[in-house]
C-alpha cells in the first residue's frame, strides 16, 4: 500500500482483496470473480479505491490509450442495462448513444472499448444507485447484466463493486421474494464481501490512524496515556463521519502550520466548525468535559463492539 493511505486492518485486507481481484485477469480469465465492498457513508471506501486507481495511471502513445483499472463511480440513478452501458461507453470515451440504439450495438462498442484500451479491472463505484427500486423486473435484468460481464469471455476483465450497505442487495436479490427467478444470483460469482466499519476506540487501529494523520501535520507521534484525551476528542470527532470528517479536520492549510498540539487543537476546533455537523464540537474543552467525553466513548465502544461481535476482535490499547 502507497504511504499516501492510512493502512489499518480492514484497508490492508480491501487493498489485498483488490489486487487479488486485479490478478485474476493475468492469472485465471476462465475463473474470474467478483468483488464487493461496502460500508456507511463517509467511510473510506472511495478513498482506498482511487489510491488503487491511482497506482495504475492510463499510458497514452501515438497508437492509444492504455487503461489498466478503468474506475466509474454512479452518481445517478441509473434505471436499466441499457443506461448503465451507455454510461459506461461515455466514461471509457466512446461515442455518446441514444436511447434507441439497440442493446447488440451498445454491447458490442462496450467490448470494443475495454480491449482498445486493455483494461484489467473494472471498479464501479456508488453502486447502490442502480435502479431505483431493488425488488422489480429491471433490477433482475441489471442483475444478469452484470453478471454477464462478470461471465462474459470476451470481455474477461476483473470486476469489484463498491457502495454502502444497501449494496449488499446485489448478492441477496432472489433469495428472499420468492417471485423472481434467482439462477442469476451474484453471490454465486462473488467472493465474500469485505465491509469497511468504523475503526474501534481505545485500540490500537484508533492511534495508528490518529498518527498517521498526525504525521501529515508534522507533529511528533500522540502516545498512550500521555494523549489519551485529545484520542478520545478526536474519536467524537471521527464518529460523525469517519474517515471523511479526519480528512476535513487534518488535511487543511490551517493544521499544515500548526508548530504544537495546542496550535492543533485550535485548528481542529475550527475545521470542525467549517466542515462538521455535529451539534456539539470536541475540541471546545470548556464546554464538553473529560467525564462527559469518556462516557461517550465507553458508549461508543460498547456499541460498536456488540455489532461487530461476530468479527475479529482488535486488540486494546489501554
Amino acid at each position: 500500500m502507497p504511504d499516501t493511505l492510512f493502512a489499518n486492518n480492514v484497508y490492508k485486507k480491501v487493498w489485498e482483496r483488490l489486487s487479488e481481484t486485479h490478478d485474476m485477469f493475468n492469472k485465471d480469465p476462465d475463473d474470474i470473480r467478483a468483488q464487493l465492498i461496502y460500508g456507511s457513508s463517509g467511510i473510506g471506501k472511495t478513498f482506498i479505491l482511487k489510491s488503487y486507481v491511482a497506482q495504475f495511471e492510463p499510458v497514452t502513445s501515438p497508437e492509444k490509450t492504455t487503461v489498466p483499472v478503468f474506475y466509474v463511480a454512479y452518481k445517478e440513478f441509473k434505471k436499466s442495462t441499457a443506461e448503465i452501458t451507455r454510461f459506461l461507453i461515455s466514461e471509457l470515451g466512446g461515442i455518446a448513444q441514444n436511447s434507441k440504439t439497440p442493446a447488440a450495438e451498445l454491447d458490442a462498442q462496450l467490448i470494443h472499448l475495454l480491449k482498445k484500451h486493455e483494461v484489467e479491472l473494472i471498479i464501479m463505484d456508488e453502486i447502490q444507485n442502480i435502479a431505483s427500486s431493488y425488488d422489480g423486473i429491471e433490477f433482475q435484468r441489471i442483475i444478469k447484466y452484470f453478471c454477464y460481464l462478470i461471465d462474459s469471455n470476451k470481455i474477461r476483465c476483473s470486476m469489484v463493486f463498491a457502495g454502502t450497505s444497501s449494496a449488499k442487495r446485489l448478492l441477496t436479490f432472489g433469495t428472499t421474494a420468492g417471485k423472481f427467478d434467482d439462477d442469476e444470483q451474484m453471490s454465486r460469482r462473488q467472493m465474500r464481501p469485505i465491509e469497511i466499519t468504523p475503526i474501534l476506540p481505545k485500540t490500537q487501529n484508533w492511534l495508528d490512524c490518529c498518527n498517521w494523520f498526525i504525521r501529515q501535520v508534522g507533529l511528533p507521534d500522540l502516545e498512550v496515556n500521555k494523549h489519551n484525551e485529545l484520542l478520545d476528542r478526536i474519536y467524537l470527532a471521527y464518529s460523525e463521519h469517519t474517515m471523511s470528517t479526519m480528512r476535513d479536520l487534518f488535511l487543511r492549510n490551517n493544521t499544515r502550520k500548526v508548530e504544537n498540539y495546542e496550535q492543533l487543537i485550535l485548528a481542529l476546533y475550527d475545521n470542525f466548525e467549517k466542515y462538521a455537523t455535529g451539534g456539539i464540537n470536541p475540541f471546545d474543552y470548556e464546554f464538553l468535559t473529560q467525564e462527559q467525553l469518556t462516557a461517550y466513548i465507553d458508549e461508543q465502544d460498547k456499541s460498536l463492539r456488540s455489532q461487530s461481535c461476530l468479527r475479529k476482535p482488535q486488540q486494546p490499547r489501554r
